[in-house]
């Protein structure tokens, strides 16, 4: 009995006890990230309902927000998400929050704005170029309000995610396991929330959009690693989701974009270069463009290493 009470107490995610054997120490990380997960999206939507009744609406009984606001209040909840991140990572783990990842050097967003630019240019590019989508026309009524608010909620859902899956899980992980397998597990959890919709679709697409997860976890992982901070993963992470939903107006991880973005672009068919009904993030296209940028970002961090 004595023996049990030491595996619950060594695997609760509610202490920073580091000193047990390796595979009870993932278990006890991967727990926490659980925890911190649910417990995010219960307080979340919780937040969400109150809101909504303070505004007039009835959530209980049906009453809800469509459209523009829909999708804001969907995005905008993160910030629940990113506060339960640093909440656990000052008051369980006892750490500060540089070394979750959000120190001094801010500019670096601006690198991983480059590079979402660059990956995405480049995937859309060569897409166009083979025809399996073609560009209609610039949008002449875009709402300006709305699409500057999807770029803030953007950002806050990617800050969000990569504070839980590269600011405190691979961290934490890496205290005890090697670099590769705190990535792996880092890239499981990351693909966990996505799963739901990638199994909706096609298997060829699915499995395709498992890889290209996998993949851009990889991504971050390593840019996490190169540059010592988050920035630059949560401006990758933010800005690939904020073009290809907002400005692009495409498909983002199997949910139809509720905007027609700032550029018009048409899907002819559905095949494995356009990711069919879940979009880029399943085209064989993505899957290679992305091994490169990861070879290519593994192979400049072991030189800087």
């Amino acid at each position: 009995m004595k023996e049990i009470r030491k595996v619950f107490k060594w695997i609760s995610p509610f202490n920073n006890m580091e000193e047990m054997p390796t595979a009870v120490y993932i278990v006890k990380k991967m727990l926490a990230f659980l925890v911190l997960y649910f417990v995010s999206g219960i307080l979340g939507e919780a937040v969400i309902i109150a809101g909504l009744v303070a505004a007039g609406y009835d959530p209980l009984h049906g009453g809800m927000p469509s459209g523009e606001i829909a999708t804001l209040i969907q995005y905008f909840g993160f910030i629940i998400y990113l506060l339960m991140a640093i909440v656990y990572w000052k008051g369980i783990e006892k750490s500060s929050i540089q070394s979750l990842g959000f120190d001094k050097k801010i500019a670096d967003y601006v690198l991983g704005v480059l590079a979402a630019v660059v990956l995405l240019g480049a995937i859309i590019g060569v897409t166009l170029l083979v025809g399996d989508i073609s560009f209609t026309a610039v949008n002449k009524n875009i709402n300006w309000g709305y699409t500057i608010a999807l770029l803030l909620g953007f950002m806050i859902q990617g800050a969000a995610e990569e504070a839980l899956c590269r600011g405190f899980l691979q961290t934490t992980l890496m205290k005890k396991v090697p670099a590769y397998a705190a990535i792996l597990l880092s890239a499981l959890a990351f693909a966990f929330p996505h799963f739901s919709t990638l199994f909706e679709a096609e298997t060829k697409y699915a499995m395709t959009g498992i890889v290209n997860l996998a993949l851009i976890s990889i991504i971050f992982s390593v840019l996490r690693l190169y540059r010592a901070n988050i920035w630059a993963t949560c401006g990758l992470h933010s800005i690939w989701n904020f073009l290809l939903y907002g400005v692009f107006g495409l498909t983002l991880s199997g949910s139809e974009s509720g905007t027609t973005g700032i550029l018009c672009f048409e899907v002819d068919k559905c095949s494995m270069i356009n990711g069919g009904a879940y979009g880029l993030e399943a085209s064989i296209l993505t899957t290679v463009i992305l091994a490169i940028a990861a070879m290519a970002l593994i192979l400049r961090w072991k030189k800087a290493k």
